[in-house]
């Protein structure tokens, strides 16, 4: 077992992450102590002192060449170690440590928690996010590479003015890999059209009382488009119905699955002014698709792609992941390759990560990672030069916990089309209003040169959502009241 004593500090949560990358395992945290079931034997002191910051190794395992190890910085005046949080300091301490111990390291080194693009910006080189943090230097660059992107991009949003999402979590079927609350739509027919008054409930009650300007709208899931099409132009008519949707600068709506693609749903989107979706095949290796329960083929999605395209959509994403059950190196470049053929404007690639909520179990995924490290690095190695090559540049980057090899989801983009949206939510430096179960609404704040972020949760169950709607949507109004207002 690791144990892990807390001495003079609360910052828990902040470790368990680390830890939690280092041996694949959910930490426990109580009465100060982290534990983890491990097959061997460590115990390690975390400790803040009144002048310093310090991390021990006490007792290890016999195999272990490091015997006693202590890690310690002084703190300064500002009680910081050379500028960074304590909490940071800690991290490093315990990253620096464990990765020792475990002759085990990650691309991006003690960066968990925090968005890579945020620490760029806090530094001037990308070799000091390599010195201080431990970031491998390819990812170093990565992220101030995205820094870039994400701030031309924030540069042209109005910092007072809201983003909107609206999300409808059906899908046809439950992909594997699958984590969030998406529920199988053939499951719940009978529910979608209440889902849609409800949604469409709320709007009406929002909307009003909403003194920003909405400058960007997006409608995700699960899958928008699982509606069928008299259900999806009701839902479409009856959100673009609303005055604050009629002079957006940006609109997306996520197309994801092909196979619930047709001709009436994009004409819809067309006669509202949408021209911007995504459609994503996740891959075009078939026996990978059917692996992971997609019931469409790489040929079904190239189908839908034309199609949007000779309607008139004028920028289309579309996402693969990498790392997917099965799927090799060469297959997932072959997916890349065929992807950069068609020339879609924004193209999203994302590392598998092991979730609570997937069928995927986190054995398998660990086990995998365990295997196909290298395999990882070459899908990811390959996805940045052939995009590169073909003029694509990253404009978002994030990463999430419980990535196979600890790697990253990056958005890119061509001809200067990025999504707005995908920024200002990312970045947490605009606020957002959704619409719907499972939306999570925020609030941005600044404070001097930083800014305060606060949330706004709304339901997760449809039906309970559905049964809550108004009290969803007051709690909203009195989220977004500006102060001096009145809502009525």
């Amino acid at each position: 077992m690791l144990k892990i004593h807390l001495v003079g500090h609360t910052h828990d949560y902040p470790l368990c992450d680390v830890v939690r990358l280092l041996t694949g395992i959910i930490p426990r945290c109580t009465d100060g102590c982290i534990t983890v079931e491990t097959e061997w034997e460590a115990t390690i002191r975390s400790e803040v002192t009144e002048s310093e910051v310090l991390t021990a190794l006490e007792n290890g395992p016999e195999t272990s060449i490091l015997g006693q190890k202590l890690l310690r910085t002084s703190l300064d005046g500002e009680r910081t170690v050379d500028g960074l949080p304590i909490s940071r300091a800690l991290k490093i301490q315990l990253y620096t440590l464990l990765s020792e111990l475990l002759e085990k390291t990650f691309p991006w080194g003690s960066l968990t928690g925090i968005r890579p693009t945020q620490v760029a910006r806090e530094l001037s080189r990308p070799e000091e996010m390599t010195r201080i943090y431990g970031v491998r230097e390819d990812k170093a660059k990565l992220a101030f590479l995205t820094r870039d992107g994400e701030d031309q991009v924030l540069m042209h949003t109005d910092p007072n003015h809201l983003h909107v999402y609206i999300g409808i979590p059906f899908c046809p079927t439950r992909c594997a890999y699958c984590s969030f609350i998406a529920q199988e739509a053939p499951n719940k027919r009978e529910l979608l059209p209440s889902y849609v008054d409800a949604m469409l409930e709320e709007m009406d009650r929002v909307l009003p009382t909403i003194t920003r300007k909405i400058e960007t709208l997006y409608i995700g899931g699960g899958t928008p488009t699982v509606l069928d099409d008299e259900l999806f132009t009701r839902f479409i008519h009856g959100v673009f119905a609303h005055e604050a949707f009629q002079h957006l600068k940006e609109v997306c709506v996520e197309a994801g699955r092909p196979d619930t693609i047709t001709h009436r749903k994009l004409e819809v989107l067309l006669e509202v002014g949408v021209t911007r979706i995504c459609i994503n095949p996740q891959t075009l290796c078939d026996a990978t698709l059917l692996r992971v329960g997609r019931k469409h083929t790489a040929a079904d999605f190239e189908k839908a792609f034309e199609l949007a395209r000779s309607m008139g959509f004028t920028v289309i994403n579309t996402d693969l992941i990498a790392g997917l059950p099965g799927e090799s190196a060469e297959e997932f470049c072959e997916s890349l390759s065929r992807i950069v053929e068609l020339a879609p404007e924004n193209i999203t690639v994302h590392s598998l990560s092991k979730k609570r909520r997937s069928d995927l179990s986190r054995e398998e995924i660990v086990r995998q990672e365990k295997t196909d490290l290298l395999k990882m690095e070459k899908m990811l190695s390959f996805a940045f030069e052939t995009l590169s090559e073909a003029g694509y540049v990253p404009y978002y980057l994030y990463k999430q916990k419980d990535t196979i090899g600890g790697h990253e989801n990056v958005g890119y983009q061509k001809d200067g089309t990025p999504c707005i949206y995908n920024v200002a939510m990312m970045s947490d430096a605009r606020s957002v209003l959704s619409f719907g179960a499972g939306g999570m609404s925020k609030r941005v704040y600044p404070e001097g040169e930083s800014i305060r972020v606060e949330r706004c949760s709304c339901i997760k169950d449809p039906i309970q959502y559905i049964q809550n709607v108004q009290n969803m949507a007051e709690k909203k109004i009195a989220f977004f009241k500006e102060e001096g207002t009145e809502n009525d």
